[in-house]
């Protein structure tokens, strides 16, 4: 394997069949070498031991009271991980892992020639977004063609984004459902936060979550409440035309003897049961 994080991954991207779109305002980060797994799995909250080549998963780094400092795609090959992270946070990332470095063999490399991809279709190096239910395809490459967002698929499936809905140090990783995207290591051991992020799971104390919305009319802006009645269940984190993406408090909506509206619309919200099931785990009061 190359030293300078590159090996046939990249290679494989190079001159794709059909060129994919560039994600704006992300770049890229290599951790290379034989402890780059170790190094990560003992920092971030992902399982990146059982990340399979050709695979990706999300993770973050948690402040130690357990929010998300910024959080990224992993895609795993051999003995280099991949990170896609948000462009704003990548600089900061990289002066973290490289203090928790310590003396591990790794070599932690932002990429200025790497850009991340996406698509509707599979793509040489691509995998599925987790996230999206197989409707994405990610990966990294040294080209692509024009620059789209993935703001209109991911506010329709209630998906989150750092720096759209919200920022560094603001929510626990499950508020914005890392855990629920396969991005929270729960058997994994010890990682920055983990105390406190294990503890919410175990006392069942995790009430809020992200959900979709979808309005009639075009959806209000972020920050409007969400109301049932005279309640306030939660606000929007982000909206574009009929869909929003709402944080909630799962315990208030399941108590609501009113629909929800905001701004005087009747919102239709999506819960999955999973989310159902970690509120009736919550010790009663």
């Amino acid at each position: 394997m190359a030293r300078d994080g590159r090996n046939d991954y990249i290679g494989a991207m190079n001159t794709p069949a059909a060129l994919p779109f560039i994600l704006p305002a992300r770049r890229i980060l290599s951790v290379a070498g034989p402890d780059a797994r170790d190094l990560l799995q003992r920092v971030i909250t992902a399982d990146v031991i059982s990340l399979e080549d050709g695979q990706c998963r999300p993770g973050a780094l948690l402040t130690p009271q357990g929010k998300i400092l910024v959080d990224f795609l992993i895609f795993a090959d051999g003995e280099t991980l991949w990170l896609d992270v948000p462009a704003s946070a990548a600089e900061g990332l990289l002066k973290r892992l490289t203090m928790f470095k310590l003396r591990a063999k790794a070599e932690i490399v932002l990429h200025g020639d790497l850009v991340a991809v996406w698509s509707t279709s599979p793509f040489p190096g691509s995998a599925a977004d987790p996230r999206l239910a197989g409707r994405v395809h990610r990966g990294l490459a040294e080209a692509g063609s024009e620059e789209r967002a993935l703001d209109v698929i991911e506010i329709e499936a209630g998906v989150p984004a750092f720096g759209r809905d919200y920022g560094e140090a603001e929510v626990f990783p499950t508020d914005v459902n890392l855990d629920a995207f396969g991005g929270v290591g729960w058997k994994k051991g010890c990682f920055i936060g983990q105390e406190v992020v294990s503890r919410m799971k175990r006392r069942g104390t995790i009430r809020k979550r992200s959900l979709p919305a979808v309005f009639a009319a075009a959806a209000p802006p972020p920050g409007t409440g969400i109301m049932a009645g005279p309640t306030t269940v939660g606000a929007i984190s982000s909206s574009l035309g009929h869909h929003a993406v709402i944080l909630a408090r799962l315990d208030r909506l399941r108590a609501a003897e009113h629909y929800c509206e905001a701004d005087g619309q009747e919102a239709s919200i999506v819960v999955p049961d999973e989310f159902w099931a970690d509120l009736e785990a919550a010790p009663k009061v």
